[in-house]
Order: C-alpha cells, then sequence, then structure tokens
C-alpha cells in the first residue's frame, strides 16, 4: 500500500480579526520521509502555517491533511503524529531534563513515558545530563531539550521552527546531525529558518513564502543547478526582490 503525504494543503487560507489575511491560498505537498525547508521573511506567513497544521491555529478555509486526515474533523489523530518545536524558548524551568520530557510524555497519556523519556535523552545525547535543572541550560541545550520533549511520543513529523536561531556554529551543526538521523529513520522535517545554509546543508526540497504566498517551490538541487554559480542565499533574495517586483 503506498504511504500518504505527510501534509497535504489545498487552497488554505487564514484571515485573523481584522481583516488582516496571513494565508493566501496556499496549496502544497509535503512528501513523507522528506526534510522540507520552509523560507521566508518574518511575517510571511510560517508560523502560522505550521501551526495550522499542527492544529495549534484554526483555519479560515481550505484543506489540510496530515497522514491523510483532515486535521480538524481528526485532530486527535493528526496531533499524534506530529511534534512542533518552536521559536520561543518554552520549557518548565522548575524540573529538570528528565522530568521536563517525562512529563511531556504524560501529556499525550503514554504510561511508558519513563522509557520513553530515557530513549530519546539518549539518542539526543542529553542522558548524561539529565538531572540537570532546566533553567541552568545554555540556548543550545534548551533547544536539544525542546527537540526531546517533541520527539517523546514518537510523531512521524516533526516541525522545527527556527531551531538554531542564538545557538552558536558548533550547536548548529550538531543539530542538523541530529535532523539528518531522524530523516534515515523514517521521520519527516519541516524546517524554518533565517540560515539559509542550514536549508542548503539539510532540505530535499524548499518552500518560499512571501506575504501570505507560496512563491517558489523546488528542489534544492534544481534550484542550485538552474542558477548556477550562485549560492542559496543569493537565488533567495533574488527570488524575493522579482516578487516584490511583480506585487508592485
Amino acid at each position: 500500500m503506498e504511504r500518504a503525504n505527510a501534509v497535504e494543503i489545498k487552497n488554505l487560507i487564514k484571515t485573523y480579526k481584522g481583516g488582516f489575511e496571513a494565508l493566501k491560498g496556499i496549496s502544497l505537498t509535503i512528501h513523507t520521509g522528506e526534510i522540507f525547508a520552509l523560507l521566508g521573511p518574518n511575517g510571511a506567513g510560517k508560523t502560522t502555517l505550521i501551526n495550522i497544521i499542527a492544529g495549534l491555529v484554526r483555519r479560515t478555509s481550505g484543506d489540510v491533511r496530515v497522514l491523510g486526515k483532515d486535521v480538524d474533523a481528526e485532530y486527535r489523530f493528526t496531533r499524534s503524529k506530529i511534534g512542533v518545536v518552536q521559536q520561543e524558548i518554552s520549557l518548565e524551568f522548575g524540573l529538570t531534563i528528565f522530568d521536563a520530557v517525562q512529563l511531556q510524555a504524560g501529556y499525550y497519556g503514554l504510561r511508558d513515558g519513563k522509557v520513553r523519556a530515557e530513549r530519546i535523552l539518549k539518542e539526543l545525547s542529553l542522558w548524561d545530563t539529565r538531572q540537570q535543572p532546566v533553567f541552568a541550560l545554555s540556548g543550545g541545550m534548551k533547544r536539544r531539550v525542546m527537540i526531546a520533549k517533541a520527539m517523546v511520543h514518537d510523531p512521524d513529523i516533526l516541525f522545527l521552527d527556527e531551531p538554531t536561531a542564538g545557538v552558536d556554529m558548533e550547536l548548529r551543526e550538531n543539530l542538523w546531525k541530529m535532523v539528518s538521523h531522524l530523516r534515515e529513520h523514517g521521520k519527516t522535517i519541516i524546517l524554518t529558518t533565517h540560515y539559509l545554509e542550514e536549508a542548503e546543508a539539510m532540505a530535499d526540497r524548499i518552500g518560499i513564502i512571501n506575504t501570505g504566498r507560496l512563491v517558489l517551490l523546488d528542489t534544492k538541487q534544481n534550484l542550485i543547478d538552474s542558477n548556477k554559480g550562485k549560492n542559496l542565499n543569493t537565488i533567495y533574495a533574488e527570488i524575493l526582490a522579482k516578487d516584490r517586483l511583480q506585487s508592485v
């Protein structure tokens, strides 16, 4: 049997109170098992899109499915298949690393939370520091704990919203290796980032959102091959500049 696509979106619109249209008819398919980089300037609609897929924000109209299931009609199923690492640090600062991850397992009603916490902490090289209090961790370690919490229920799809913001290059590269490891284990990774070398290093495909519209969708390799001599930073800047001119 053919596996369902990780995410399928058709003509997605999100209009907030006051009339601001954050998403303007986006259609997009994200394949199971790929690393998909979602790029765009601040305010383009990336986080709104992620939150709708994850069931954290209600769409205005359009069709959004996760593994073939509607995210509103079958939200219990779809939310169980998704892990989200938000851009903002959000942790229980009074707990140890282990207790924070085990608590997250409890939110999903998992009876083997202790076992799951041990497994994911070992996979993310956090086991030796499991008794450290969360409040004392560095920025990079806090990001890693957030990823552990997002993965403790073993989701099929992981959203990483600016996962390496504010961390140094060494920690960034460690997170890249971790993401590649997750993909090797069949996980679908959806990544937003302002570090375009991150997308260039990891992504299979790239989508660019600007002012709530999907202005480009292509494989990373096609983008690079069709713009010989240019890196992704240059290609990205040129696409946004062209879109601004066309929108005037």
